[in-house]
């Protein structure tokens, strides 16, 4: 497995020298995802896990953009790590179409439970959309 090497960025510095403040960011973020996913009666309490199987990220996209997501389109009920990782790529997918970045997390690792991606995933989609209602 040949491993990228990276700028390191505000999450590396976050986690190794201010792991106090990631709580205070985790909650910010949990504010802003459940603020979208509320208007579908979904709501997260635990970054860490629910975000693993790409729904809720495709989902929000979907809401963050303002279009329906058509249900064949992604695994609503995943249960292999295929189906997850497809899942979180075909957020990715949507990420692009709305003018974002390419993610730096690649969809194992958020699939894996990587927190660290996983924020970076949601940060990016906070730091756009954070005055959409």
């Amino acid at each position: 497995m040949m491993m990228g090497r990276f700028e390191r960025d505000a999450f590396d510095t976050l986690f190794d020298h201010a792991p106090d403040k990631l709580s205070v960011v985790k909650k910010s973020l949990i504010t802003f995802v459940n603020k979208h996913l509320n208007k579908l009666n979904l709501e997260v309490t635990e970054l860490e896990t629910q975000f693993a199987d790409g729904v809720y990220l495709v989902l929000l996209m979907g809401l963050l953009e303002d279009y329906f997501v058509p249900l064949h389109n992604f695994y609503l009920t995943p249960d292999s790590f295929d189906q997850k990782v497809h899942n979180v790529s075909f957020a990715f997918e949507l990420m692009l179409d709305g003018g974002l970045k390419k993610p730096k997390a690649r969809p194992e690792d958020v699939v894996n439970l990587d927190l660290k991606s996983t924020l970076r995933v949601l940060y990016n989609l906070f730091t756009k959309y954070k005055n959409v209602e």
